[in-house]
């Protein structure tokens, strides 16, 4: 419900103070207790780890207010998976990815790489090198994706 107090009016019909607003949220808009979120990251180096980085933020943030959340690397964002791919990114305002996204799972969150993105969808960063899966990722199929995202709020970077 939103609630605004009365405002005055001059004689150009303009009000002469803003509108406050209450931060009372209606039950019918108050996020459930048990809501759980699915974050799917499909975007790798392309823009240098922008969503990447937000996306972890987003995940820690949901485990800080308790709420059950799962991140699943797709294509491009399979990329994040392994072991160096992290290292030199730090977006301005933010702490290091390799820092979120170990956070994160300290946080015993869930991290899933899609089972047809790993190993094919992310090139190693040198010719030749052997992509090596952080610790922590499980391997899934995309249909993890839809169970999870059946009983959640679902966000895409």
């Amino acid at each position: 419900m939103l609630m605004t107090h009365s405002s005055l009016l001059n004689t150009e019909n303009l009000p002469l103070r803003t509108p406050a607003f209450s931060t009372q949220l209606s039950p019918s808009t108050a996020i459930p207790a048990n809501r759980s979120y699915v974050i799917v990251l499909a975007t790798g180096l392309e823009d240098h780890g922008k969503r990447a980085t937000l996306a972890f933020s987003a995940a820690c943030s949901a485990l800080a207010i308790d709420r059950p959340t799962y991140v699943f690397l797709v294509g491009d964002g399979s990329h994040w998976a392994y072991e160096g791919h992290a290292d030199a990114i730090h977006q301005a305002g933010f702490p290091a990815l390799n820092e979120l996204i170990d956070t994160y799972l300290e946080l015993d969150g869930k991290l899933y790489i899609c089972s047809a993105c790993d190993q094919v969808c992310s090139l190693p960063l040198t010719d030749g090198a052997v992509l090596v899966r952080r610790q922590g990722i499980e391997v899934r199929g995309l249909v993890s994706i839809l169970d999870y995202a059946a009983h959640s709020s679902t966000i895409t970077f």
